[in-house]
């Protein structure tokens, strides 16, 4: 079992409460946590490939940019939760 920092409201020091998931709690994190990055891949690639098509590529590679970076934080904190 593992411990997961539940945040309920702005904090600005350390967090000292954690609930204890079992290992299908984190299951259910981690395939939460792909279907999210499935679908911020698709919606962004579409807005990448619009920018595209309208010849805003400086756009079409910020929008690039941000995808990437975040589905690359998404790929960590799936491989800490599996």
């Amino acid at each position: 079992m593992m411990d997961l920092i539940v945040i309920t409201e702005p904090v600005d020091e350390t967090i000292r409460r954690s609930v204890t998931l079992d290992n299908d709690a984190w299951l259910i994190i981690s395939q939460c946590i792909e279907s999210f990055a499935d679908s911020y891949r698709a919606k962004h690639s579409q807005t990448i490939a619009t920018y595209v098509t309208r010849g805003q590529l400086d756009e079409a590679s910020n929008e690039a940019r941000k995808m990437n970076e975040l589905l690359q934080r998404l790929d960590k904190l799936q491989a800490a939760v599996v």
